[in-house]
């Protein structure tokens, strides 16, 4: 229970007549300041820049089946994602053969907007099976929508949050992950037939137990008689398991839970992927399981993500300086890997959200041709467009985009020294032609979680920003993988206070620097980053004149007890074991909130309808900072999207209504007379 100015609530029952009256106060105060005469300017401006980055429209990562390349996109200017099929014809795509064939709008209940979760076609690319969910909660139902004649057939699944999903060859039915009554944790896997009810799929890799944080994703030979099943232990480690369907034998082809493994199948049944067991950078492996593995790849400065591999070669994708490198290998013939020539600073962008991946952030190339690559490339400039690699002539070329005519803006590479003598790379983001060492606003940006790297990849927010005349820095402090596993690893459990100090010491080598002062310097982070941004507003208030914390976890002595949280004790540590919890204490943001602080101007937003993170957490840590501030008049303001979640895939408009509350919050901190 937390005591309030006027009232008491407890914070996690949204339903309470005290918490509903609290939240109308709260939405009152934010409307009020909002409406302020030198906040409304700021606040146009910002929704201006806002629209026009978010507006340009967006390709997704491709899945090829075929001759069709399946995306799932954002339209310009449009609100919601769809999903996209385009056809190619010797590496090139046909225009007029584009189709959006998934419109979330049209399958929408009326329970809040719908949303395109996953999608997975057949092989053949006649069947397409999909998760809706609605109003931001990512409680997928799954679908198949027939492509040949356009009807969504009559197979319902429930249970199926953050899908994976392997079709039969023939398209008759596929293995899907699923999660009993909608439970949170205890993922198996089970058969799916079309036309058959969910509850006679037949069960194909049992949870240990209900409240197992296994997380089985599973693919399946082309020949359709094995099966591949990852488990994610947690956000480190990777167990990969081999299942002959016609035997019922099961092969542990890596059983080292210390590294990420993806392995696939080739045409002829062949296992090759990447690994981290044993290469903390990663490498390609080719995996016998009588022989064991053979070194396709061997480990270097390049951290490996993933591989499209064929019997005669394979793409390998990863990241160096935080942006993303494309490699090819000829599998025929003893040769090199061969890195593609890539258009300036980006990324390869995301598809599915798994433990150890993250949607928009695990990097996926793809096979279009047997020397042809194709992915979504994005730079902090343009929005991401489909590209290929021709091989043969060491050519990247577009194959599709929304938006072309984007202007120009600066990006170059920088790096702070943290206070262990480590490097820690950024990204900086500046207007054209700005003489060196100008000072200007900057807005910093980090993670820092769950071996999910920051990139230079298209955002929204630092296009927006840049656009209005600032600085944007996007920082790969440690919890990500940026430099390997190793980086990972040292911002994890007892080593949480090591992320946060990364950020400090990217905060003041900026300062430090002239590029701003503490009066001039804002920070924002998300779900894990806004962990990182509340912490800062505790620990160091000092640092930043404002910070937004969207959707974060502030209660780090009660998270796992709400949601699938403790499929996170990974990285954060078990709060129940007395050991761990005392240094979890000592970091916790809601448990530290000094008394008679003058903290930063704050914005906390949040969804009713996450389903990742509890909305408790922005409420509570609001409610304490309302409580412990030393100035009254110091905005500690919240922001609750009552139709949203955690924010995947959130209707462009309600995006740039937040964004541009952030953006107004920022300014209007930095000075109130300030119009650039």
């Amino acid at each position: 229970m937390l005591a309030g100015a006027a009232m008491t609530f407890d914070a996690a029952d949204l339903e309470s007549s005290g918490t509903r009256r609290w939240l109308a106060a709260r939405e009152t105060e934010l409307e009020s300041y909002l409406d302020r005469p030198d906040l409304r300017p700021l606040r146009a401006r910002a929704e201006q820049a806002l629209s026009a980055a978010v507006g340009r429209g967006a390709l997704g990562a491709p899945q090829v089946r075929g001759r069709w390349i399946f995306t799932l996109d954002r339209l310009p200017g449009a609100g919601l994602r769809v999903v996209v099929r385009r056809e190619t014809r010797a590496g090139r795509v046909l225009a007029d053969r584009t189709r959006v064939v998934l419109d979330p709008a049209q399958h929408a209940t009326g329970a809040g907007p719908a949303a395109v979760d996953w999608f997975y076609p057949s092989a053949d690319g006649a069947l397409l099976a999909f998760g809706l969910s609605h109003g931001g909660s990512e409680q997928s139902v799954a679908s198949v929508l027939d492509l040949r004649t356009g009807q969504v057939l009559p197979d319902r699944l429930h249970g199926v949050r953050h899908a994976g999903l392997a079709w039969l060859p023939d398209g008759g039915g596929f293995f899907y992950s699923h999660y009993p009554g909608n439970r949170h944790y205890g993922r198996q896997i089970r058969l799916h037939l079309l036309g058959t009810p969910q509850d006679q799929d037949p069960l194909t890799w049992a949870a240990a137990s209900e409240d197992s944080l296994d997380w089985p994703d599973v693919e399946l030979s082309p020949g359709g008689d094995r099966l591949l099943v990852h488990v994610s232990l947690g956000w480190s480690g990777t167990e990969v398991h081999l299942a002959d369907l016609r035997t019922g034998e099961r092969t542990c082809l890596v059983s080292d839970g210390e590294g990420k493994s993806r392995l696939h199948f080739t045409e002829s049944g062949a296992i090759i992927g990447a690994t981290s067991v044993g290469a903390p950078y990663g490498q390609v492996v080719r995996v016998d399981p009588a022989r064991g593995w053979q070194v396709l790849v061997p480990e270097s400065d390049l951290v490996i993500d993933d591989v499209s591999v064929s019997d005669d070669s394979l793409f390998v994708v990863g990241e160096r300086d935080m942006s993303s490198q494309v490699g090819y290998l000829d599998l025929r013939a003893d040769r090199p890997l061969r890195l593609a020539p890539l258009p300036g600073a980006g990324h390869v962008a995301g598809l599915f959200p798994t433990p150890g991946q993250s949607v928009m952030r695990n990097r996926v190339v793809r096979h279009l041709a047997p020397a042809t690559a194709v992915f979504s490339w994005s730079t902090p400039a343009r929005s991401p467009y489909l590209a290929g690699w021709d091989v043969t002539g060491d050519q990247v070329y577009e194959l599709a985009a929304w938006e072309q005519d984007e202007p120009p803006i600066t990006v170059r590479r920088a790096h702070a020294t943290a206070g262990d003598g480590r490097e820690i790379p950024m990204i900086v983001l500046e207007p054209p032609d700005l003489p060196p060492g100008t000072p200007l606003p900057t807005l910093l940006h980090a993670y820092g979680g769950f071996g999910l790297s920051s990139t230079a990849a298209y955002s929204e927010v630092g296009r927006a920003w840049v656009d209005l005349g600032h600085r944007y820095v996007i920082a790969g402090i440690r919890g990500g993988r940026e430099r390997g596993d190793a980086w990972h690893q040292e911002g994890t459990r007892s080593g949480r206070q090591r992320v946060f100090d990364d950020l400090y010491d990217v905060a003041e080598s900026l300062i430090s620097r002239g590029a701003c002062d503490p009066a001039r310097l804002a920070l924002w982070g998300s779900s894990n980053g806004g962990l990182l941004a509340c912490a800062a507003v505790v620990q160091r208030p000092e640092l930043f004149a404002a910070v937004h914390a969207a959707v974060p976890m502030t209660d780090m002595l009660a998270y796992h007890r709400f949601s699938i949280a403790r499929l996170w004790m990974s990285d954060f540590g078990d709060p129940d074991d007395p050991a761990d919890r005392e240094w979890i204490t000592a970091y916790s943001p809601l448990h530290n909130v000094p008394e008679r602080a003058r903290f930063p101007a704050v914005l906390v937003t949040t969804g009713l309808h996450d389903t990742r993170v509890h909305p408790m957490h922005a409420l509570a840590f609001v409610q304490a900072l309302r409580e412990a501030r030393a100035d009254p008049d110091r905005p500690i303001l919240l922001s609750v999207d009552r139709h949203g979640g955690h924010g995947v895939d959130k209707p462009s408009g309600r995006y740039v209504h937040e964004r541009a509350i952030a953006f107004a919050l920022f300014l209007h901190a930095f000075d109130p007379t300030l119009e650039n």
